[in-house]
């Protein structure tokens, strides 16, 4: 296990800017996660952790050793790629012995590293199979097993389960839970999918255009987001988000929709712009909470254990997501309800404001 520390990294690709004066620190053992839209820098800065591209600006550190400029072989990190890239000539056993041939290794040790990650991966009864005798979620544990067996220091994940479909992207991120549980080592795991970092990490890193928006568990950036943007886009269905104004002592919400609130959001006077978010499943069909708001339905979606009921308030779309079978006409009536501890706030320029 080894901690890692980036110090102001920044990369340019011709003249536009992926990386900006990122700092992070992930401690030994810690289990990170990096999401963002494509585009944000995510996979690059994976890379770059990887010694597989330079920094213009910056530097890296694996413990105390610095290795901003350390070629990639000679750093004891491994990487997983969203590509299972095994070679397909080669038995499950073969392609997971390759590279510590390459290294030399003794065949004694190949043969206890092998065994300890196909027990550690459920591979034992497979080890001589080829690669196109297996399924996707049983070649992405080889090309896992493959980094096990080098025993780095660091885990780097790139999109590993994009190519699963959902059944087997649910059982993989629960077998890389186990694997990190059993493991201990410092992991970084890049993906666009949200729901897999939740589940995955110890603290998350939302990037955006190559800026750190938020680092935190995926409860703190769940609950308390620095900002719209991760606000909006930490959390299935997405938060809702309408514009409104202090007046008084509440918010109005376009023209005729007025909330009486009994917290005045910090530094807000009247007349001050600002958003109101929820998240769908603090709206619930009823009128016990502290807040009503009278909507008119748009559609309902079943789900089974749930329901997301799509709705206006005025012109703004709202989704309310609901633990209990619900049908709704489109058109109809309806009051809903939230309690005024599950409001968020956030000013002109999508900061968050302190309750």
């Amino acid at each position: 296990m080894t901690a890692l520390t980036l110090c102001n990294i920044n990369k340019k690709y011709d003249k536009a800017t992926i990386i900006e004066n990122l700092s992070l620190a992930i401690a030994s053992g810690e289990f990170i996660v990096l999401v963002g839209p494509s585009g944000c820098g995510k996979s690059t800065l994976l890379r770059i952790i990887a010694g597989l591209e330079t920094p213009d600006g910056g530097s890296l550190k694996m413990g105390e050793e610095d290795v901003t400029h350390l070629a990639a072989g000679r750093r004891s990190l491994s990487m997983v790629f969203q590509s299972y890239a095994l070679y397909p000539h080669m038995t499950v056993r073969e392609n997971l012995a390759f590279g510590l041939k390459n290294m030399n290794t003794p065949g004694e040790e190949i043969d206890k590293r092998i065994a300890q990650a196909a027990t550690m991966l459920k591979l034992e009864a497979m080890l001589d199979r080829l690669p196109q005798n297996l399924s996707g979620g049983q070649r992405q544990r080889v090309a896992i097993g493959r980094s096990i067996v080098q025993q780095p220091e660091l885990f780097l994940f790139d999109e590993p389960l994009s190519n699963l479909d959902a059944s087997l992207r649910v059982e993989m991120r629960q077998e890389l839970q186990e694997l990190h549980h059993q493991l201990r080592s410092t992991m970084v795991y890049v993906t666009h999918d949200q729901v897999e970092a939740m589940t995955l990490a110890d603290r998350i890193v939302v990037l955006y255009k190559g800026k750190i928006e938020q680092v935190g568990t995926p409860l703190e950036l769940y609950n308390r987001p620095a900002n719209l943007f991760v606000a909006a886009f930490i959390g299935t269905p997405k938060i809702n988000v309408l514009p409104a104004r202090w007046h008084q002592n509440g918010l109005l919400l376009g023209d005729n929709h007025f909330i009486p609130l009994h917290t005045r959001p910090a530094g807000l006077g009247d007349g001050d712009n600002l958003f109101m978010a929820v998240r769908p499943e603090h709206l619930q069909p009823d009128e016990q909470g502290d807040i009503t708001l009278n909507v008119t339905t748009k559609l309902c979606e079943l789900q089974g254990d749930s329901t997301l009921v799509w709705c206006k308030l005025g012109e703004q779309d709202l989704c309310l997501k609901s633990f209990q079978q619900l049908n709704y006409s489109p058109r109809s009536e309806m009051t809903i309800s939230v309690n005024e501890a599950h409001l968020h706030f956030f000013d002109g320029l999508g900061k968050r404001i302190p309750a």
